[in-house]
């Protein structure tokens, strides 16, 4: 993840949680960023929900989202170059469509092409079919005028979207418990915010109640779980239980009783 979609990550948890630290955000590694404020320093850590965590190899999901998206990167950037398309432009491509990255920018230029002769002689919604592109693996294109000076591209990718289990968020925890020993060096509070980002389909799943009620092993004095969602429909990010405070409260109990 890089320095910029860590920082957008962080705006959107920090609009969406009341309790976030008051003080100077500083880009940090490891922790990602530093927050200074009157108390201390708080160190947040930003990392990624993906259906598939097993390593460090993409699944097959995320391989075929990051070929769409150079596509789309490149056409974005041929389209607004040129300057002759001003639209939105989703590009539907097949299920299991991939390619070599040799081909990725002779597509993104066909892309153009095809969505440049239809914006100059269509209406404001235009649908080209697959026929009409003559592309393999691009289904359909769709354009939509906009009033702004360039051109936006996106993929949608529809998929089975499954439930996650607490198991994927505790091995997440585990994946990072290892570093906080370095983090704590820096800081005087360290926290984990686990992103899900609806708008990718390796990332975005159903969470079940369970989630919630689930207790978890970790070292961070505060770990979340931040669905990213739409602006509208925005949910407050989710403090997943600390185990060692669930024993220290069933302690307490006890000695009160």
């Amino acid at each position: 993840m890089n320095k910029e979609t860590e920082r957008f990550y962080l705006d959107k948890f920090k609009e969406n949680f009341p309790g976030f630290p008051k003080g100077t955000v500083c880009p940090d590694e490891r922790p990602d960023f530093l927050v200074k404020t009157e108390q201390g320093v708080v160190g947040i850590e930003i990392t990624e929900f993906f259906r598939d965590m097993a390593d460090a190899i993409q699944s097959p999901l995320q391989q075929r989202e990051a070929v769409r998206r150079k596509i789309m990167e490149q056409a974005n950037a041929f389209a607004d170059k040129r300057g002759f398309l001003v639209a939105y432009v989703f590009v539907h491509f097949d299920l299991n469509f991939n390619c070599k990255a040799s081909e990725i920018s002779i597509i993104a230029s066909k892309l153009v092409e095809v969505a440049e002769g239809r914006f100059q002689i269509g209406q404001n919604d235009e649908y080209i079919r697959r026929h009409e592109i003559q592309i393999p693996g691009i289904a359909a294109l769709s354009l939509k005028r906009t009033r702004g000076s360039t051109s936006i591209w996106r993929a949608p990718l529809g998929s089975f979207v499954p439930t996650m289990n607490p198991q994927q968020i505790q091995d997440i925890l585990d994946q990072k418990n290892c570093r906080c020993d370095e983090y704590g060096k820096k800081c005087d509070e360290i926290w984990l915010v686990i992103v899900m980002d609806r708008f990718r389909a390796s990332s975005f799943a159903l969470i079940p109640e369970g989630v919630a009620n689930s207790v978890y092993a970790h070292r961070f004095d505060s770990a979340f779980l931040f669905f990213y969602d739409y602006d509208a429909t925005q949910k407050p990010p989710l403090l997943l239980k600390n185990l060692s405070d669930a024993v220290s409260e069933i302690a307490s109990a006890r000695i009160e009783k």
